[in-house]
């Protein structure tokens, strides 16, 4: 009972501080403190440290004894490995495996992006994001694939977030991607719909490349 319990406790520290670096509430570069940790989640030492090496394993955070805890930065080549995957597999899982899309949930995220007309939390926004690409995704029928995607997905959100944050009408503008991509899927207009997803990439790309170097104090 008791290895259950700090199984339990350490699954739960993991998918906190992983929610955390996903939505940016602990940004590239942050030091991080274990004691810290410990008492915003209540746990004692060992399920919090178990947390922090599987989140080191995952490449999310760096360890350095005596200093403490970083959350790692996205480079450049990060960003750009990240969507050279995601312009392999999303344009095809349109392609190639719309049979098997939910085109009522799609047009369900069709009229909220149609709708948006500014605001609202960034919680909600990035998630309606977040949930439409998995929408598409959930499509394909390939193990290996969706192993692939889910190895970014993390990092596909901190860039979706950075992006929302510092650069002007991102958010608008992806609404507005979405909706073509939406669009294209209920009229059945497949080619399309993998070009507007393939275009809706590029500008995900540039902006991603655009909030790093902001991010990082550099010129844009």
């Amino acid at each position: 009972m008791t290895a259950e319990r700090d199984s339990s406790m350490q699954n739960q520290a993991y998918q906190f501080i992983r929610k955390k670096i996903e939505r940016c509430e602990y940004a590239p570069n942050d030091m991080l403190s274990e004691s810290l940790l410990r008492e915003e989640l209540g746990f004692s030492r060992t399920p919090v440290r178990e947390a922090i090496g599987r989140l080191a394993q995952e490449g999310l955070v760096r360890v350095y004894p005596k200093r403490g805890i970083m959350v790692c930065a996205i480079s450049i080549g990060d960003i750009h490995q990240i969507f050279e995957v995601r312009s392999l597999v999303e344009p095809y899982a349109l392609t190639a495996h719309h049979d098997k899309l939910d085109l009522a949930a799609i047009a369900r995220f069709s009229e909220a992006f149609h709708a948006y007309g500014g605001g609202g939390s960034g919680d909600d926004i990035y998630g309606i994001d977040d949930s439409f690409h998995e929408t598409l995704i959930s499509a394909i029928e390939n193990d290996y694939l969706l192993e692939l995607y889910d190895r970014i997905h993390v990092q596909s959100v901190r860039l979706r977030v950075l992006s929302g944050r510092l650069i002007e009408s991102r958010i608008r503008d992806t609404m507005a991607e979405h909706a073509r991509i939406a669009d294209a899927c209920l009229a059945r207009d497949w080619h399309g719909a993998a070009l507007a997803m393939t275009e809706h990439l590029r500008c995900s790309k540039e902006s991603s490349l655009a909030a790093i170097l902001k991010n990082s104090g550099q010129e844009i």
